[in-house]
């Protein structure tokens, strides 16, 4: 990260008659005021008005909000909510449907330690997120978060908790022999990996951080943790599991940290009371607010909480020393690539013109529906006529009139259902190709393109491809970097004795690699992690032909191909097409013994063809020396010569 400049003297101590703690503070205070002043000058509104669209309502700025409108057509068409549906319900094929996600290779395939540790890591993390991380949720709610405002934040990090419990001890006296007491113990509750999505409001960096690494670009990074008051009130003078320790703060003081109103939580709670915030009488289950400030100073990045940025609740110490992988806990990623920009447009924003033009369409056909069934009238002032019966325009009604024909007049309207139908299409077709929709509209719109089985999968592959483009962004930017992070604190805080035996097990261990149990050194092993999702992700069907097609064509190359065919590279080529880069996943150890035993088969063949025709040779000389018996013996050499080699190639194959 870039550095502010010079740390603090005392590295956050409280000596210096608080001096360090007012330098600390003023860092945290002016990183956090500098990034709210950007965040709510340029972003704020976007952010509101992507959640409200999310919800299918229209932004507080509509004209649709105005008086003008109370009484006209103001549907709002849920695109928004449907294109977002369509990417859960992708992403949901793409990263689910198979078991097998999570790749975590070795750096040297050749080093033993290196690939038991990515076999037993990869069980490990399986595990994790299956059992103790809501990883399908978080996932899809990333996603989620990533398309209606345009970045997806969270925090990993180790959740180890305890409580106290008085428990019977039995110990040895000088004098009494056996005796029994009570003690005070810590009972362990959570000792587990945990992934947390945080809020875009609850997220400040620097603006001119770079735009691929937000993270480890920006001089700062302050998380706002919102937190009961009982919570923060438990943590006072506890140390953690790394030593750092709370500072006691009164309760009052605490309070002045309460939580205020705030616009984008509101608009995601469609505009009902923000739920965070608090009146009326103080109670345990008041909320305040935390900032978690990672500050770069003199050349080395620090952490210490905060209570806002008012008060200082924890000793500023290097990253290293609270996190014990060295690396700031927190992941940020996108599903729209803007370069040189930080904080991207989402895609809920990008097509918010089109949503606003699907609305107009369609509350123009309906007002004119409307207007054509509920006449509208003109009265001549002063005419001698029933007002309300004409407004009333019941069936059967009657209005009394004395002129009908210089005191009513109707007012026509022209009849524009038709083409209002025809402007929806466009705007349809327009929508789903920015997005990568594939819906019955730009079927409908498509009228050439649908009327041939080969139209509607050209149709289908457009959208497909932008959808597993958007997809890979998200896998690129947030879900391997989280995924990353996670094995970093397996290595780092793993102690689950039970958790990595059943992986040792599974891995079989001793049987592959001689190893009775999961070291310290196994598991912090340096690994690759990856995550398998690739061209065709997002129709089952046409990734399952894909597969199918690589297999076919491998096994037809590595038959036929020459003795020297590297298949370890024909694999990569050829699954990797396909849509499956990790190809070897599919593949044991026989394969390898398969390569050398076709090559051994080609070779016997080989020799055993140079040998028929060296004994044809020698036959035809003998021919013509006329020497029966030496031609049958040579016969019968060259029958056991063949019958030979073949028996060498079929017992190799065994």
């Amino acid at each position: 990260m870039p550095s502010y400049g010079d740390v603090p003297s005392s590295s956050g101590s409280a000596s210096n008659d608080g001096e360090d703690d007012k330098l600390w503070l003023k860092l945290a205070k002016d990183a956090y005021h500098r990034s709210t002043t950007y965040f709510d000058n340029n972003y704020r509104k976007q952010f509101e008005d992507g959640l409200r669209m999310f919800q299918s309502k229209h932004p507080k700025d509509s004209k649709y909000n105005s008086a003008a409108y109370q009484f006209r057509s103001k549907l709002f068409r849920p695109k928004t909510r449907s294109m977002i549906r369509r990417h859960e319900a992708t992403a949901n094929m793409a990263f689910f449907s198979s078991p097998d996600m999570l790749a975590i290779e070795p750096v040297l395939s050749d080093d033993d330690m290196q690939v038991a540790s990515s076999i037993v890591m990869k069980d490990v993390l399986q595990q994790r997120l299956k059992k103790n991380i809501p990883w399908y949720l978080t996932v899809i709610g990333g996603l989620q978060d990533a398309l209606v405002t345009g970045l997806v934040c969270s925090l990993q990090t180790w959740d180890y908790q305890t409580r106290k419990e008085t428990q019977m001890q039995t110990g040895s006296h000088p004098l009494f022999g056996d005796v029994q007491f009570e003690q005070e113990v810590d009972i362990v509750v959570k000792d587990q990996p945990m992934v947390e999505l945080l809020p875009i409001e609850y997220v400040r960096f620097d603006p001119a951080a770079k735009w691929y690494d937000p993270v480890n670009t920006s001089p700062y990074l302050v998380i706002q943790r919102p937190m009961y008051l009982s919570d923060t009130l438990d943590k006072m003078d506890v140390p953690d599991r790394n030593g750092l320790t709370w500072r006691s703060l009164d309760k009052n003081t605490l309070l002045t940290g309460r939580l205020e109103d705030d616009s984008v939580r509101q608009a995601r709670n469609e505009g009902k009371e923000d739920t965070e915030t608090q009146t009326g009488e103080v109670n345990e289950f008041d909320v305040i607010m935390i900032h978690m400030n990672f500050i770069t100073a003199g050349g080395q990045t620090y952490f210490y909480y905060t209570l806002k940025d008012t008060h200082i609740l924890s000793e500023p110490v290097p990253l290293e020393q609270a996190f014990l992988h060295g690396k700031i806990p927190v992941v940020i990623g996108f599903t729209v690539v803007e370069t040189h920009k930080s904080m991207p447009t989402s895609a809920v924003n990008l097509a918010k013109d089109l949503q606003i033009e699907a609305n107009v369409v369609q509350n123009t056909r309906m007002d004119n529906v409307l207007y054509a069934l509920m006449k509208r009238w003109i009265v001549r002032r002063g005419a001698n006529i029933d007002a309300e019966s004409l407004v009333r325009n019941v069936p059967g009604g009657v209005t009394m009139a004395n002129n009908v024909e210089s005191d009513v007049r109707e007012v026509e309207w022209n009849d524009v259902t038709s083409s209002a139908y025809q402007e929806q299409d466009r705007v349809n077709v327009d929508y789903d190709e920015l997005l990568g929709n594939f819906s019955q509209g730009s079927v409908m719109t498509n009228r050439k393109m649908n009327e041939t089985v080969g139209g509607m999968r050209m149709m289908a592959q457009g959208a497909n491809a932008i959808t597993e483009y958007t997809l890979k962004i998200f896998v690129e930017t947030w879900m391997e970097p989280v995924l990353r992070q996670l094995m970093l604190l397996e290595q780092a805080y793993e102690t689950d004795e039970q958790l990595l035996a059943m992986a040792a097990q599974r891995a079989q261990l001793f049987q592959r690699f001689g190893m009775n149990e999961v070291s310290d050194r196994m598991l912090r092993q340096e690994l690759m992690l990856s995550v398998n999702v690739g061209m065709g992700a997002t129709d089952p069907d046409t990734r399952f032909q894909r597969l199918i097609q690589a297999f076919g064509a491998y096994s037809n190359l590595a038959a036929e191909g020459p003795p020297d065919l590297n298949l370890q590279e024909l694999r990569k080529v050829l699954f990797g097409l396909a849509g499956w880069p990790d190809a070897k996943r599919f593949f044991t150890e026989v394969d390898v013994r398969w390569q050398q035993a076709q090559q051994m088969l080609q070779q016997a063949a080989q020799m055993a063809e140079e040998a028929v025709k060296g004994k044809q040779m020698g036959l035809l000389q003998k021919e013509r020396g006329l020497d029966k018996r030496e031609m049958d013996q040579d016969v019968r050499d060259l029958e056991l010569d063949v019958e030979g080699q073949m028996m060498k190639k079929d017992e190799y194959v065994q």
